[in-house]
Order: C-alpha cells, then structure tokens, then sequence
C-alpha cells in the first residue's frame, strides 16, 4: 500500500510528466473512506483524499483521476471527460472504466431517476448500508456529476428524497428478513439438537 509521503511524489511526478507542472501543489492523505467514493478532492483547501489499503495500481489510478479534476472541475463533465481522454491517450494509469469514457457519454448536466437509483442502491445494498442521503447524494455527485452542491441537486432533483427514503426503507425490511431467516435456522437447529440428545442410540 501506498502512504501519503508517497502519493505526494507521485503527484510530483504526473504533474510534471502528465499536467505540464501546471497544476498547484496538493496535500494527499490516505484515509479511510468506507461508504464513500474511494477518492475525492476538495480544492479550496488544496486536499485529495484516497481510500486506505486499496491495491497499488488502483490508489495511483484514483490519485491520477482525482489530478484531472484537478485540472478541471469537481464533477465529471464535459472538461473533466476531455482531460480524462488527453491522459488516456498520453498513457496515463487509469481504471478500465475511466479509460472508456466518452465525450458523448451522459455530462451529467441532467439526472434521470434510472441513473440515480442503481447508484444508491449500490451503496446501501454493498459496502455502505447505512448512508445518509447527503452522503449518498455527494458521492453521486463526485462521481457522474447533476449539480455542483448536495442542496443544489436535492433543490434541483426533488424525487432523490423520496426515493432514498424508499430504499432505504427496502434496505431495512430486507435486513428484516434476513434476521427472520437466521433465527429459524437457529431455532431449527437447536431443536435438532434436542432431539438429538432426547433420542436414546440404537445399538
């Protein structure tokens, strides 16, 4: 695993190879950010943030994805999509999925429900089941864009609440089954065991 001295040279040396020295100095910090995106940058204070105990090639990849917004903006739009294709093309070390993008892929200029939902659903399904809606809102926004602010897309989009809310409460009953479930196998196996025990051996 990469720490954050380490980062920062790497950040030295893509600014000079990728970036023309053109970006400004940037603190790294590897932290964990479980039930959030695996990085993030915050510009104003000059902060990139990459998740702790991630493979190398991925922590170098998201430090790269992070220095385009950087370069850029903090959604992914139009500029942040040309910036991604300009690194691909000079050789970069990307994800896959940031390899393909597009420039005539989604802008995120305008969210759809159908965009929205299998993202929160993820989350609150997979590794983060206890996200907020401004968490989940935030991280949908770092990573396909719709707005520039959590109470701008939530002003913007007005539907996300409900339908948070919605899955949520799916995401609850569900752990509401799963509950169910266990403690019949455990009854049911208890009560084999006494039966078990009741049951003198034949010889």
């Amino acid at each position: 695993m990469l720490n954050g001295t380490q980062l920062r040279k790497l950040f030295q040396q893509f600014n000079a190879q990728y970036f023309d020295g053109r970006l400004p100095s940037y603190s790294i910090r590897v932290v964990d950010r479980k039930g959030r995106c695996n990085g993030e940058i915050y510009k104003q204070r000059r902060l990139i943030e990459i998740q702790s105990e991630m493979p190398e090639d991925l922590t170098i990849s998201f430090l790269v994805h992070e220095m385009a917004h950087a370069a850029t903006s903090e959604h992914h739009g139009m500029p942040w999509k040309r910036e991604m294709i300009r690194l691909r093309k000079a050789g970069a070390p990307l994800i896959e999925a940031d390899r393909r993008i597009k420039l005539d892929d989604w802008d995120g200029v305008r969210v759809s429900k159908k965009q929205f939902r299998p993202f929160v659903e993820d989350a609150l399904f997979g590794g983060a089941p206890n996200i907020t809606l401004n968490a989940a809102v935030r991280g949908f926004i770092h990573d396909e864009g719709g707005a520039k602010t959590i109470s701008e897309y939530l002003k913007r989009y007005p539907w996300a609440r409900q339908m948070f809310r919605n899955l949520k409460k799916e995401r609850t009953e569900y752990e509401k089954r799963r509950a169910k479930l266990r403690a019949q196998r455990a009854a049911d196996q208890q009560q084999k065991a006494i039966v078990n025990i009741a049951t003198p051996a034949l010889h």
